[in-house]
């Protein structure tokens, strides 16, 4: 998803619009919306009983009010609950008390979240913690008719840390784009043996106009996490970004259209 050049990069919402709604949630992706970005970025788990769920932390502490609802497992991992136990959870009260009872959000109601109006980035979070993760997730793209009508209007991208999900996604839907996220700088030796990826999502601190033109000379697309701040965003735009991940898309989107 390499953006044509002179064309602003893509504005996309961390979480949603996080740094004004809680994460991962309808509230904080009908706020990305309604702030004008182009796409949002959500974690996606795989449940105890195997449904795709969306969802950042390793445990359910510091988002839900798990410890009120399973006092003896809030610090369980959030993989070990049922579909049914995690519909049990408010997922927005922690973050304001007008969010109280904003539930987690399940995969198949994401399309319905965004209106069918905004670009997804999907990021296979630790696949270790939910095996076969992968197969799920390219199973309900391809198989789920929301999904289906959102991939015929909007970008759809996967990503992660881990490499080899990376590849296992790809291999079981090898016509969905997937990203490489890196913390430091890109591997170039890894990203020139892996042609099927379309680009790399980079922490923002760690690329440099080198690394950045190092991406480039492989023909993949740039993006960069999480970009906030002035300073911050005016450094990480000047890599030349194909796609801007932030907590505060609004925030951004005003920035680019005062720029144009």
């Amino acid at each position: 998803m390499a953006r044509p050049q002179g064309h602003r990069p893509l504005v996309v919402g961390h979480r949603g619009n996080s740094g004004l709604a809680p994460e991962n949630t309808a509230a904080a992706f009908a706020s990305a919306l309604a702030a004008g970005a182009d796409m949002i970025e959500t974690d996606v788990r795989l449940s105890a009983d195997g449904e795709l769920f969306l969802f950042h932390d390793g445990t359910g502490r510091r988002t839900t009010n798990i410890a009120e609802v399973f006092p003896d497992r809030a610090d369980d991992p959030i993989t070990s609950f049922t579909a049914a136990q995690l519909r049990r959870l408010d997922a927005g009260s922690w973050f304001g008390e007008q969010f109280r009872g904003e539930p987690i959000l399940f995969f198949s109601e994401l399309p319905a979240a965004v209106d069918f109006s905004l670009g997804i980035n999907l990021e296979i979070k630790a696949p270790a913690e939910s095996p076969g993760v992968e197969q799920a997730l390219a199973a309900a793209l391809a198989g789920e008719a929301d999904w289906k009508r959102l991939a015929q209007q909007q970008p759809i991208a996967v990503s992660s840390f881990d490499h080899a999900s990376v590849r296992a996604f790809h291999e079981a839907a090898p016509d969905v784009a997937v990203f490489q996220l890196v913390d430091g700088i890109p591997d170039q030796a890894l990203l020139a043996g892996a042609r099927w990826l379309q680009g790399v999502v980079a922490n923002h601190l760690s690329l440099t106009a080198e690394s950045a033109a190092a991406v480039r000379a492989l023909d993949l697309g740039l993006w960069a996490y999480t970009v906030n701040g002035a300073e911050y965003t005016e450094r990480a735009l000047d890599t030349g970004l194909d796609a801007v991940i932030t907590d505060f898309p609004g925030t951004l989107v005003e920035r680019l259209s005062a720029q144009s």
